[in-house]
């Protein structure tokens, strides 16, 4: 019974980390299109990047 639960825990955040990947690249997608820029953390320190720049490195699984 437990295993059964920690898999449906393994399960749901798999599904979670899928569905923030997707809505992360849309964002992207929709900001490339504005030419606008995103505001993201690189090890620690706050950069704003042209969003084409991020999909060019944005590898979506």
């Amino acid at each position: 019974m437990i295993n059964s639960h920690k898999q449906d825990n393994v399960e749901l955040l798999n599904k979670i980390k899928s569905g923030l990947r997707l809505a992360y690249h849309n964002l992207y997608l929709q900001k490339a299109a504005n030419n606008e820029t995103v505001v993201i953390s690189v090890n620690g320190e706050i950069k704003e990047v042209p969003a084409r720049d991020l999909l060019k490195n944005y590898k979506q699984h």
